[in-house]
């Protein structure tokens, strides 16, 4: 699936889970939206530094800065974080809410057209 796929089926589960996620259609959506952007990211580093795709996710996440401007990286940033803890959280922590989700998936959706539209040439000129 493309990272788009995955958010529509994201957008899809986050407002009409189905019955049978009745207890983790939450989770759900935020793998689905966490799995768009680290498929984007991946589509990314293949055109500018095939390179990285092999690192981590938090050591690309660290490198985003030096190849895209400072609020796409961070928007990547705090996106990936943010749907990390809501994916990992204890039985103790209550579920991601409906906005919650909303703005992760509203973040991963501009943030995927801007990761698109960056070029080699232009990242070499806006870091050097």
């Amino acid at each position: 699936m493309t990272p788009e796929q995955l958010l529509d089926e994201a957008f899809t589960l986050l407002n009409s889970p189905s019955r049978s996620m009745r207890r983790c259609w939450q989770r759900g959506c935020a793998c689905l939206t966490r799995l768009a952007l680290e498929q984007g990211l991946r589509i990314y580093w293949d055109r500018i530094a095939p390179s990285v795709t092999r690192c981590p996710m938090r050591h690309q996440l660290l490198a985003l800065p030096a190849f895209t401007d400072a609020s796409t990286a961070l928007l990547a940033r705090t996106a990936w974080h943010g749907l990390s803890r809501a994916m990992h959280h204890h039985v103790y922590e209550l579920a991601p809410t409906v906005a919650e989700l909303q703005g992760w998936h509203r973040d991963v959706t501009r943030l995927l057209p801007r990761l698109g539209a960056v070029t080699v040439a232009n990242t070499i000129t806006d870091s050097g």
